[in-house]
C-alpha cells in the first residue's frame, strides 16, 4: 500500500479502481481515522470510479509522532495524497472529523474540490462538544482505549441499531481495539478537534456542498448541521430521522444513493 510524506509524517493510503472512469472520490473517516471505517462507502463506489481512502496521521498504518495533530494538518495530508496519486480534483465525503477536514479543504484548497459532503460534523467547539470530548480524553488516559470504545459505542450508534445488531457491534469494537493506536496519540488527536473552528471562514466556500446529519445524533446533534448549512453559501441540508452519529452506516444504501446523486449533479 502506498504512502506519502506529509509534513514529515508518513500517510498510508489506497486508491481503489485507480484507472476507473469519472472524478475520484475521497472518503475521509472520523476520529478513529482508519480507512476501514469507510468501506461501506468505498467498496460500492469503487465499482464506479476511483476511490481514495487513507489512515489519518496518528492512526492505523500511518505515522504516529507526538505533537503533530490539527485538522489543518490532516487536510494537508489529503492534498499530499492527491498529489502523490496524480489526482487533480476529487469529490470529498467526510464524516465527523472527516467533515471538519472537508471544510478546510473547501476553504484552503478549493481548486482540489469537485464537490463536498460534510456529514455529522461541526463548525466550532461549543460547551456540549467540549464537555463530551474532554471526558473522552479523561477516560482514555485514565481507563484506557477499551473503556473508551465501550462507552462511546452507546453514543455513536443509534440505540435501536445497537440492540438489533449487537453481534456486529461487538465485532466492530474488537477490530477497533486491535487497530487502536497509543492512548497519548489519540488524546492529542482529541486536542486537535477541540481546537477546530472554521465558523468565520465558512462563507468563503464556493464548492457545491451537501450537509447531512441525523436528528438523534448524540455526538454532533442536528443543530450543528443546521449551523453549517446556514453558514455555507448555497449548501443543501439533509437530516435523517434517526440512525445516530453513524447514520451513514445504519442507512448505508440510502446514504450512498444520496451522495451519488449529489456528485452526479456536480460533474
Amino acid at each position: 500500500m502506498p504512502s506519502v510524506d506529509s509534513g514529515g509524517v508518513q500517510i498510508v493510503y489506497d486508491v481503489m479502481n485507480k484507472t476507473g472512469p469519472g472524478v475520484p472520490v475521497c472518503f475521509i473517516a472520523g476520529l478513529n481515522g482508519m480507512r476501514q471505517a469507510c468501506m461501506q462507502q468505498a467498496n460500492p463506489f469503487s465499482r464506479e470510479r476511483p476511490v481514495v481512502v487513507h489512515d489519518h496521521r496518528g492512526t492505523g498504518a500511518s505515522g504516529k509522532p507526538r505533537g503533530a495533530y490539527s485538522v489543518q494538518s490532516m487536510a494537508k495530508d489529503v492534498v499530499a495524497i492527491m498529489d502523490d496519486a496524480g489526482i487533480n480534483k476529487a469529490h470529498m465525503v467526510g464524516t465527523s472529523t472527516g467533515g471538519a477536514i472537508t471544510q478546510v479543504l473547501c476553504i484552503d484548497y478549493p481548486d482540489r474540490v469537485q464537490s463536498a459532503a460534510i456529514c455529522c460534523s461541526w463548525m466550532k467547539c461549543d460547551h456540549f462538544f467540549r464537555r463530551q470530548f474532554e471526558m473522552r480524553k479523561r477516560i482514555l488516559l485514565s481507563m484506557g482505549t477499551e473503556a473508551l470504545i465501550l462507552l462511546t459505542s452507546t453514543t455513536l450508534n443509534d440505540p435501536k441499531w445497537f440492540t438489533e445488531h449487537y453481534p456486529e457491534l461487538l465485532e466492530r469494537e474488537k477490530g477497533l481495539l486491535e487497530r487502536a493506536g497509543p492512548p497519548e496519540i489519540d488524546a492529542e488527536r482529541i486536542d486537535g478537534i477541540l481546537a477546530f473552528d472554521e465558523s468565520k471562514r465558512l462563507g468563503q466556500i464556493r464548492s457545491p456542498v451537501i450537509v447531512i446529519g441525523a436528528k438523534n445524533d448524540a455526538v454532533c446533534p442536528p443543530y450543528y448541521s443546521e449551523q453549517l448549512a446556514a453558514a455555507i453559501p448555497g449548501a443543501k441540508l439533509s437530516l435523517y430521522e434517526d440512525g445516530g452519529h453513524f447514520f451513514y452506516l445504519a442507512y448505508a444504501e440510502r446514504f450512498n444513493a444520496e451522495i451519488r446523486e449529489f456528485m452526479t449533479l456536480h460533474e
